[in-house]
């Protein structure tokens, strides 16, 4: 007996031992199965609560029918029902929640890939591919009594809204959220939001239906759609004066994760003038720059020397040229092209088909006019009743051609004046003109300083140009003290004559 005993116990154990052995599913997927039974057996026993209620109900109503229960009787029973068929609704609700909640845990959006690149337009794109791998066999485990089709329903994840956030949660992607109506088992989906705020590091935020958020920290792979580095400048118009210098921003940048070195180079800049690639830190000139994963952007200033004897072609008018970033290749081709065409302007179409990236650039070089009044005596004497001429030359020392030039004559009161000539047509930068001024002082004027301010005025174009006001200064000494100081010497010469006559007749005695 007690042999046979151990060999059924034996039994036993190998068989426990064989179904563990064959139960494969994870911890995970056992604890689903215990809530998922627990939450069938409170619907079960829900259930069979509810029909007891309901039986004691309909055999109390035929007894009150028969007037064997009084009305309150029943209604305690119709009590009862109402609340054992509640519990049991709320059984269903509860093992409907767990199926859910456990279907949530199986859902799974996977985030496939985050990049950061640049458009040929200049703005700065997040490429983020998402994808649902949500598990099917898990899900399937969970509803035995579902088809695969029917599962896969199951697991379609709805209306979810996606946002990319800095890291103090303030949105920085256009538009500021997208919505995907719709993502099916295995279904992939790219969305793309252009960066407000030049980051490395972003935060996607996905929010389902239900008010359920999610956050992942993202960091951005660099992309470039090319190899080439973009080009782009704020300050790409500019005007400037002969003998000066210009500086446009460049603002260079390339998403990439591999190291290159790359050149810049002028297209269809006047040879008269001068330019100069500068690192804004150091004012260093370059000539190369390299670009590597740590190094992803430059800022650098193009200098413009714009000479004081620039031809009169370029003056006053639009200069277009272009500012190319780009390899070893494409520098020695916009060279040869510099070359074919000389002082000539290079076609569109070849600069076009030139390899690099490339920013159109305006300079207007600005001439200017400036008019000097030379006064050789800025002080003049005369007597009373005497006019008075005073010549004043007219320098242009500017750079472009001075017209309508003429004098603005501040006299004394009561003073007249007339210009010679009244009005010169022009003065060609460098040259100087005369004008010669009469002042004619009025009848009775007394003796003393008189100050006359004079300015030279003139137009370059619809611009006035004045010169430097000066002043010159007029004594009138009375004539009287003239005619006696004649008389006195004179008399002096007179006396000095009749002297040596005296003195000639005496030594010929």
């Amino acid at each position: 007996m007690m042999l046979c005993l151990l060999i059924a116990l034996a039994a036993l154990s190998a068989a426990h031992a064989s179904s563990q052995d064959k139960d494969l599913r994870t911890k995970e997927q056992r604890l689903y199965e215990i809530r998922l039974r627990a939450a069938q057996w409170q619907v079960d026993n829900a259930k069979l609560d509810m029909e007891t209620r309901l039986s004691d109900y309909e055999e109390n109503k035929d007894l009150f029918d028969q007037r064997l229960r009084t009305l309150d009787e029943l209604n305690r029973f119709s009590l009862a029902y109402q609340k054992a068929k509640l519990a049991y609704d709320q059984a269903v609700i509860a093992l409907e929640e767990t199926r859910l909640s456990f279907l949530r845990q199986v859902t799974h959006i996977t985030i496939l890939e985050a990049k950061k690149y640049r458009t040929p337009e200049g703005y700065r794109n997040v490429e983020i591919a998402i994808q649902n791998d949500s598990n099917l066999d898990q899900a399937r485990l969970l509803n035995p009594d579902k088809s695969a089709d029917q599962v896969r329903a199951l697991l379609e994840v709805q209306n979810v809204a996606m946002t990319i956030e800095r890291a103090d949660s303030l949105i920085v992607g256009d538009p500021y959220e997208q919505l995907i109506p719709s993502l099916k088992l295995k279904e992939r989906v790219v969305l793309t939001f252009r960066l407000l705020s030049d980051l490395d590091d972003v935060t996607l935020v996905m929010t389902t239906q239900d008010g359920q958020r999610d956050k992942v920290p993202i960091v951005l792979r660099k992309e470039s759609l090319r190899d080439l580095p973009t080009i782009h400048s704020v300050q790409f118009s500019q005007e400037g004066d002969l003998n000066s210098r210009v500086r446009y921003d460049l603002i260079l940048e390339r998403l990439a994760e591999d190291e290159k070195t790359f050149r810049l180079a002028v297209v269809n800049l006047p040879r008269e003038i001068d330019f100069a690639f500068l690192d804004q830190a150091t004012n260093a000139s370059l000539t190369q720059f390299k670009f590597s994963e740590e190094v992803t952007r430059q800022q650098l200033e193009l200098e413009l020397q714009i000479p004081e004897k620039l031809s009169p072609h370029f003056v006053d008018r639009t200069v277009e040229f272009y500012v190319f970033v780009t390899d070893q290749e494409g520098f020695e081709q916009i060279g040869e092209l510099n070359r074919q065409y000389g002082d000539e302007s290079v076609p569109l179409e070849d600069i076009k088909a030139t390899k690099g990236n490339k920013e159109r650039f305006e300079l207007v070089p600005r001439g200017k006019g400036a008019l000097e009044t030379i006064l050789a005596n800025r002080y003049k004497a005369i007597k009373v009743g005497e006019d008075v001429a005073v010549r004043v030359d007219l320098l242009n020392t500017g750079t472009l051609e001075v017209g309508g030039v003429h004098l603005s004559i501040l006299p004394p009161m009561g003073w007249s004046y007339e210009t010679t000539p009244d009005t010169i047509a022009r003065i060609l930068p460098g040259e100087k003109e005369p004008i010669t001024i009469a002042l004619h002082p009025p009848t009775g004027l007394g003796v003393s300083e008189y100050d006359i301010r004079v300015e030279a005025v003139g137009f370059v174009g619809n611009e006035k140009v004045e010169a430097q006001e000066k002043d010159i200064t007029i004594r009138v000494e009375a004539r009287a003290r003239i005619v006696r100081n004649a008389l006195v010497i004179g008399g002096v010469i007179a006396l000095v004559i009749g002297v040596a006559v005296v003195s000639i007749r005496a030594s010929r005695r």
